[in-house]
């Protein structure tokens, strides 16, 4: 069983088996290659706006120990950025960060609204992408649910910055939503939910 929180802290071992779970999940056939960044080094490759969003999301308080970088296999490019904490003499999968480009357009950032303890969070920003995604319930739902900011980790509760957004691109858009592990199978599994991923970017791109 794959929980995504490790005994180990070896970037090899911890990323075999971080691959075999997005694996599963967008149900790829063959292993997913990946590259490898150690934690403080997030901006270098990925570009600056990754790194420099997962630092904001974490708010500094848990200790990435490396992250790994997929390009998933998905009618349109996606990524997804993991990042392994350190815990003890162990490890967990902390803050997964998906981004997906969109060919429609956006005039201005849009960003989920932070969670609220009534009701689901709306669309904020550029008033004419809002009106129409806002439009969507089934959309408004999904987004509030995946957009996780605690989830469960190892015994430890994990917290990170509500990261829903969409933002302008030359040529079009891009989805970023930053979230959790979930816990399944009364915490003895994971989910990093791609699939949720991939039906948001959808919804998304047909909305716009």
């Amino acid at each position: 069983m794959n929980n995504l929180a490790y005994t180990s802290q070896d970037a090899a071992t911890v990323g075999a088996k971080v691959e075999e779970k997005v694996r599963e999940e967008v149900g790829a056939s063959a292993p997913l290659p990946y590259q490898l960044e150690a934690g403080d080094a997030g901006a270098a490759t990925v570009g600056s706006f990754l790194g420099d969003m997962a630092g904001a999301l974490l708010g500094g308080k848990d200790k990435t120990l490396f992250n790994l970088q997929f390009e998933l296999p998905h009618a349109r490019p996606s990524h997804l950025q993991v990042s392994v904490n350190r815990q003890g003499v162990g490890s967990h999968v902390g803050l997964l960060l998906y981004t997906a480009e969109l060919s429609k357009p956006v005039f201005g950032e849009v960003a989920l609204e932070e969670p609220k303890f009534f009701g689901k969070s709306k669309f904020a920003g550029d008033a004419a992408a809002c009106g129409k995604l806002n439009a969507n319930g089934e959309l408004i739902k999904r987004a509030n649910n995946l957009a996780r900011v605690e989830s469960q980790s190892g015994g430890l509760t994990l917290k990170i910055k509500r990261c829903c957004k969409i933002v302008p691109r030359e040529g079009g858009s891009t989805l970023i939503i930053g979230t959790l592990p979930r816990p399944v199978k009364m915490g003895f599994g994971a989910a990093i939910d791609a699939k949720d991923f991939f039906d948001i970017a959808d919804m998304v791109e047909a909305c716009l």
